[in-house]
């Protein structure tokens, strides 16, 4: 016995930044960004907090699986960072909710959402939970160098929640790590007025080596769809909807061209939001689940590549009611 999905929810900033608006300022141009990454627009933090979004993400899946926060036993956010260094992301959504139960954090850059997952499983089959809050939150906006538009134009901010339930649903997961610190790197604040601190800080931005993450994506995300396929005992062509991180289009194409998986299975909203690391695929799902896209018994493939690096795929069945 493990989990399906009861309810999603999701929260996004009010601010609008187009490919246009950062050629104001940017050696770019919509059609050089959208070319290459599929990208049109981003959400952008302004006046609201990450706190903000999260706590409002999980209050609408906590809604939408008619779930009451204190029904709650267990909560994890995946992110990269809160507001907050302590405390965490997860105790902060707790209070708002009114929750007693176990709440952390976990970092998993990207793929967090389905390390989450993972997590709640070994709950749910532990007998430790009967009901789990996932909340994804990312300020991406706050981790760039808006001067690097080989970075900057990339990504956007945002926050998706999840509401699982003990029962029958997930049919596979897979979760994996091939360690390397450079490819994808951002320095942590050092500290202030230290004494003793011989390091230095290092610019407080993130840096990408483009071309090594495409091709740790394409093979990654490839081998993790053959992987949670093969334990669940279906072939790629019997998943009824893809769901895949939404970090460039051209990566998504090529991972799934291998397996002949027609464009129409296959879901996708990078133009609106940019790669929203955790995020991306909580709100991809809340997006389509409200449109009334997954119908009882259609099998779901998640797959994602995040820094790390880390790669992670999990299958299962719609079992949604209502």
């Amino acid at each position: 016995m493990s989990f399906y999905i009861a309810g999603t929810g999701s929260a996004l900033p009010e601010k609008i930044v187009s490919n246009e608006d950062l050629a104001t300022f940017l050696d770019t141009s919509d059609e050089w960004i959208f070319t290459r990454t599929g990208i049109r627009r981003r959400r952008v933090l302004t006046g609201e907090t990450l706190n903000d979004l999260a706590i409002l993400s999980a209050r609408r899946a906590l809604e939408d699986a008619r779930v009451a926060g204190n029904e709650v036993d267990l909560i994890l956010c995946a992110t990269m960072r809160g507001d907050t260094v302590t405390p965490s992301l997860a105790c902060s959504v707790a209070e708002a909710i009114g929750s007693h139960a176990p709440a952390f954090d976990l970092n998993a850059a990207c793929v967090g959402v389905l390390y989450a997952m993972e997590v709640a499983d070994s709950f749910f089959a532990a007998g430790k939970a009967e009901t789990a809050l996932i909340v994804s939150a990312e300020a991406m906006s706050k981790l760039l160098n808006w001067e690097d538009r080989s970075t900057c134009v990339l990504f956007g901010d945002g926050s998706g929640a999840l509401v699982l339930k003990k029962g029958a649903g997930r049919l596979a997961g897979v979760l994996s790590t091939d360690p390397d610190s450079h490819v994808i790197r951002m320095p942590n604040i050092e500290g202030m007025n230290s004494p003793y601190n011989q390091n230095g800080q290092q610019p407080l931005a993130m840096h990408m080596d483009g071309g090594e993450v495409y091709k740790f994506a394409v093979n990654a995300m490839g081998r993790n769809i053959e992987q949670v396929c093969r334990l669940a005992g279906i072939a790629p062509a019997e998943v009824d909807w893809y769901l895949p991180h939404q970090a460039n289009i051209r990566i998504i194409d090529a991972s799934l061209r291998k397996f002949k998986i027609g464009k129409e299975k296959v879901l996708v909203n990078i133009s609106e939001y940019g790669n929203m690391s955790a995020t991306s695929i909580s709100v991809l799902l809340d997006e389509y689940a409200r449109r009334g896209t997954f119908k009882e018994g259609d099998k779901l493939l998640f797959v994602a590549f995040g820094a790390g690096l880390t790669s992670g795929a999990v299958l299962l069945e719609w079992k949604k009611q209502g």
